[in-house]
């Protein structure tokens, strides 16, 4: 089982990107409503154990001294409370298998010339949704050969 700080940390990190600073613009309709249920789960939880300003001042001056204090009283209130602690592993199984995965082999080159390319693979290790290209985008100015392109998931 994995120690609740780094549960924490890992919340922490995911709700406190860059991305969710811009507004979530760069992650999914479907990841950005999970987050939200994330990060109001937290908030309401902070709100009911009087520990808000802890989540408040970390959203307002997010120092690495502000989200450790967050950090650690995230630990503290998963620790304290089973089904919350549940509830947040949940919603982070959740963000991760609908994680979005990319193979792009070859996109976008010019060749002036000739251009060989032997076998080449490709696999996906973890779960989530996977859109694969391969050899698009390309100009060829002489013969072009490729090898077996294998794109696994």
């Amino acid at each position: 089982m994995e120690p609740l700080s780094l549960t924490a940390s890992a919340i922490a990190s995911l709700i406190f990107s860059k991305a969710l600073e811009k507004g979530g613009e760069q992650l999914g309709k479907g990841i950005s409503d999970q987050i939200a249920q994330l990060y109001n789960l937290i908030r309401d939880k902070f709100h009911k154990e009087g520990v808000e300003g802890k989540f408040t001042k970390v959203q307002e001056d997010p120092s690495q001294k502000n989200k450790n204090r967050f950090e650690r009283e995230l630990a503290e209130q998963m620790e304290d409370d089973e089904a919350f602690s549940k509830k947040l592993k949940a919603l982070m199984h959740e963000l991760k298998s609908d994680e979005q995965i990319k193979h792009i082999f070859f996109k976008g080159n010019k060749i002036k010339g000739d251009a060989e390319i032997g076998d080449v693979e490709q696999i996906t290790t973890r779960g989530g949704s996977v859109t694969e290209e391969a050899v698009t985008e390309v100009e060829v100015g002489g013969n072009f050969k490729i090898g077996e392109v294998k794109q696994q998931s």
